[in-house]
């Protein structure tokens, strides 16, 4: 059997790890911090632990800033800026065919909604640590458990923290030299302390404890001279069922699709244009449906 592992062939390991963070499995927020669950042994060579700060950039428009229903949209701009660290070991070999690779992240978010900023202006706490095992084939597996916390900016209000712990399966599949497919499956229930209700359904699942489904496919190809361009369509399903009243057994279902165009200017400097529309219905709230479309500037440097 083999013990190849898909990887990104030509890329600088800054480059394989923005790329597979855009496609980590989102869970209402920015996934810039999330574990790389495909990275090959041969790209951690030290034996001691490795220390990734990154800080990042969005800005980008929106076509339903409140995730309100048909006719009741109203757009705006956000603009998000985020700063965090990753400390993970090289990858450890427990057989001849299963890798293990522990990893922490620690990141902090900040948003701001131009006219809505007084509602919606958040910051974000996320503490994440997990296990990633790789197995043959392109295959691996997650589990992780996360801290987050999050708060209005204007008031300092705390609206919500929650403990979420997580497992997921991925698979990765080359089609050639420069492109796969990437397949996720996750599933993570969080124990949530809520004060206030996020006044935007559908970026932060709301009302108490919920168990959430995701599933996804992302293709990704390679484009330009030493890869440096890289073209990445997502499609994504999530299934979100509240526990505790006052929403017991209320259902959301969030569908997403679009695409995004990285740029590696450096090894550790990217751009990215994205385009997503994300649909939502509900047993219990109004359907929504939005467009996003901005860019992002991250940097990252692995020590």
């Amino acid at each position: 059997m083999s013990r190849k592992r898909a990887v990104l062939p030509s890329a600088s390991p800054e480059k394989k790890n923005e790329v597979i963070n855009a496609v980590a499995p989102s869970t209402g927020r920015s996934s810039a911090l999330s574990p790389p669950s495909n990275v090959a042994p041969e790209e951690n060579r030290r034996d001691s632990f490795s220390v990734t700060p990154q800080v990042g950039l969005r800005a980008y428009r929106t076509s339903n800033v409140l995730r309100a229903e048909s006719g009741a949209e109203q757009g705006s701009r956000v603009f998000e800026s985020n700063i965090g660290v990753g400390i993970s070991r090289p990858a450890m070999e427990l057989s001849p065919y299963v890798t293990l690779i522990p990893r922490l992240d620690l990141m902090m978010q900040w948003a701001n909604y131009g006219k809505y900023s007084e509602l919606l202006d958040y910051r974000f706490g996320l503490v994440k640590g997990g296990l990633v095992f790789g197995f043959s084939n392109g295959w691996s597996a997650g589990v992780t458990l996360d801290y987050n916390v999050l708060h209005n900016q204007k008031t300092g209000d705390r609206t919500f923290d929650s403990w979420s712990p997580a497992i997921s399966l991925q698979k990765t599949h080359s089609l050639s030299d420069s492109s796969f497919v990437i397949a996720d499956i996750m599933l993570r229930q969080s124990s949530t302390e809520q004060t206030v209700t996020f006044p935007a359904a559908g970026v932060f699942a709301d009302s108490g404890d919920n168990r959430q489904y995701t599933a996804s496919l992302t293709y990704i190809k390679q484009l330009g001279e030493n890869g440096k361009w890289t073209f990445m369509p997502r499609i994504s399903y999530t299934l979100t069922e509240y526990l505790n009243s006052p929403s017991t057994g209320r259902d959301d279902r969030l569908f997403s699709i679009g695409a995004s165009l990285i740029y590696q200017w450096t090894d550790w400097l990217s751009a990215q244009t994205f385009l997503t529309n994300s649909s939502m219905s509900s047993d219990s709230i109004p359907s929504f449906s939005a467009t996003d479309f901005g860019l992002s500037l991250s940097a990252s440097h692995q020590f």
